[in-house]
């Protein structure tokens, strides 16, 4: 077996956030199982948000090789999104058009994604690598996409001499409300560049079955070499973790938090609704992660004074918050592709035990995952009176929450590497 393994990954440590911990956990394991890693991925980080406790993670043995990037950078693409919330704040016909034009200019200007002109750098580095270390086995992990563009590259080159798997977080062209997001021509090479991913890599993993699913649906060919392999958590995570003590009844969320997607006005208003109901319970409910300014705003114009915005925590310190809460919260977007969506979010506040209150999409994945494993309650996350009620149920404990921890070992990042493993050939 050759046991050296190429990653090439575009979000990686100091870069923060949940999209960060699937690849950090692949080469942390295939490490421990001896494999001798090697991980190319860019000088710069590709998000704002930076949680250097994560370089802890990286095994000594590890090889990464830093390349530079013309991507665009955490704050420019920060910078992006505040100017459009800026545009759409007090919309009017004006500023509808001039949202629109740039809206189209950006689509041209990246049709696949803000971080293709981190391509050729990757890509001279991989062959760099491969032909120095003999590296049979590849590994390149979406988002951003356009680092399967570096796979197809390599493939072109090295034709059987590699085996190139594409790990896709994400659906790309299945993506909840792409079609609505990006302009047709944009749409026409996101899919004419995915057919191209779809004909060269050797394998497929997709973290859900629905996208698993979706894939196989549209292209059969894959059928025989695609698996899923889900997100999870990680045991060490939760070694030396301290509680953290708050001073009273604490829903917690984790994660980002928009208008446009995973919209927490229902989860507020219903809040706010209840202590309107019940005038002798107090709770907060403490976001940690990111936040929309129209989000702030909202939240303040209806003084929604339960509301604690806390900001981005390392995951370690998360976790800490997470475990001292009373409840846990995940939401998820009310659309047909979300439906299939398993947040990564869900493995680890299923390890931490408390109970979970889940918001998404009629009879979706998360909902079956919620109820199967008798982890808390779950709502449409649009219907505040029936998130009232799931509220109401989950603080006066109308469920028995049977946690068991033997119910998600199968999702254990070491188990998923093992998974990750048999993909390769002997």
């Amino acid at each position: 077996m050759n046991k050296r393994i190429l990653m090439i990954i575009n979000e990686f440590p100091p870069t923060g956030e949940s999209g960060v911990q699937r690849p950090l956990k692949f080469v942390k394991y295939l490490s421990r199982a001896g494999y001798k890693v090697y991980v190319i991925a860019p000088k710069k980080p590709t998000k704002k948000v930076l949680d250097y406790s994560l370089l802890k993670e990286i095994p000594e043995n590890v090889h990464i090789q830093k390349t530079i990037s013309c991507g665009l950078t955490g704050n420019r693409t920060k910078s992006i999104r505040d100017f459009r919330y800026n545009v759409n704040r007090k919309p009017n016909i004006f500023k509808k058009i001039i949202w629109k034009l740039l809206k189209n200019i950006n689509d041209l200007i990246f049709p696949i994604d803000k971080q293709i002109g981190w391509v050729p750098f990757a890509y001279f580095k991989a062959i760099k690598l491969i032909k120095k270390f003999k590296i049979k086995n590849v590994y390149i992990t979406g988002f951003p996409y356009s680092a399967f563009i570096i796979g197809v590259l390599l493939k072109k080159k090295f034709h059987e001499k590699i085996f190139w798997l594409a790990d896709y977080r994400d659906a790309w062209q299945f993506e909840p409300k792409l079609d609505e997001n990006i302009n047709k021509l944009r749409l026409k090479i996101i899919k004419k560049t995915e057919s191209k991913i779809i004909r060269y890599a050797d394998y497929f993993v997709f973290a859900t079955d629905y996208i698993t699913e979706k894939y196989r649906s549209e292209f059969p060919e894959i059928v025989d070499r695609s698996i899923t392999i889900t997100n999870g958590y990680d045991e060490d995570d939760f070694k030396k973790i301290v509680q953290f003590k708050f001073n009273k009844f604490t829903f917690l969320y984790m994660g980002k938090l928009y208008s446009f997607k995973r919209s927490p006005v229902p989860l507020l208003n219903a809040m706010k609704k209840y202590l309107e109901i019940d005038n002798n319970f107090e709770f907060n409910f403490i976001h940690i992660g990111t936040v929309a300014q129209e989000i702030l705003d909202y939240i303040s114009t209806q003084k929604m004074n339960f509301y604690n915005y806390l900001g981005y925590k390392s995951h370690h310190n998360a976790i800490s918050y997470a475990s001292g809460a009373n409840i846990s919260v995940i939401i998820v977007n009310n659309d047909p592709e979300s439906k299939g969506v398993l947040t990564g979010k869900v493995f680890e506040l299923a390890r931490i035990g408390n109970p979970i209150l889940a918001l998404g999409p009629r009879n979706s994945l998360l909902e079956n995952f919620i109820i199967e494993n008798e982890l808390g309650e779950y709502a449409f996350c649009e219907d505040e009176k029936e998130i009232l009620k799931a509220i109401e149920k989950i603080i006066n404990k109308k469920n028995n929450f049977r946690f068991s921890r033997d119910k998600i070992s199968e999702y254990s990042r070491e188990s998923l590497t093992k998974k990750l493993i048999e993909c390769y050939p002997k």
